[in-house]
């Protein structure tokens, strides 16, 4: 797994008094749980992210499990920093892997960039917007944001269901360059923040 995007430096703003700690954080849905990436779901990761599961994303697969670990190393500093969040999702009951999703401050920690994949046998349940949603209300709870993006291949007609579902208007469309040497044609969602 590669990196598609140099690592933001710039930390969440946290809400109120209390220090913000993404290494602890811990969110829960009705059937998922999503906690920090760790090792130990490197070979989850390595062998679920596939070139069918990249064909509408930036990165492009693995192709030995030490691009996976590499990853995984890449987000802990920054994790630690408070710059950047990247969880596993796992289903809340059997603790099966289901996917990877994200929030990264990216250029503006006020217009953090929400990202996911799940493996192809997580298709099709709804998880993807359980996940984001869940993320999504975290997030309302413990950053100060002026609102979300969410990008997505125009072609990718679930995954646009995602931000649509939480009030999100398209703002932005461009042709995105891959890992692989393919475009994207993407289409930016801005998701509110609360009522602003």
């Amino acid at each position: 797994m590669q990196s598609n995007v140099q690592r933001s430096t710039s930390a969440f703003i946290s809400q109120g008094t209390e220090q913000l700690n993404l290494n602890t954080a811990r969110i829960t849905t009705k059937r998922l749980t999503l906690l920090p990436v760790t090792d130990d779901y490197a070979e989850d990761m390595f062998r679920e992210f596939t070139p069918a599961i990249t064909r509408y994303m930036i990165p492009s697969s693995p192709k030995d499990i030490s691009e996976t670990k590499a990853f995984i190393a890449e987000t802990t500093k920054p994790r630690s920093q408070n710059a950047d969040l990247v969880l596993v999702i796992l289903d809340k009951d059997t603790r099966e892997f289901l996917g990877v999703c994200g929030l990264h401050p990216r250029q503006n920690p006020r217009q953090p960039e929400f990202g996911i994949w799940l493996k192809a046998s997580a298709h099709g349940h709804g998880y993807g917007r359980e996940a984001i949603t869940g993320l999504y209300e975290w997030a309302l709870q413990t950053i100060e944001a002026d609102f979300f993006i969410y990008p997505v291949d125009k072609a990718n007609i679930q995954s646009k269901k995602i931000p649509e579902s939480l009030g999100g208007k398209i703002f932005e469309e461009k042709e995105v360059s891959t890992m692989d040497g393919g475009t994207l044609n993407e289409i930016v969602y801005k998701i509110p923040f609360r009522d602003k």
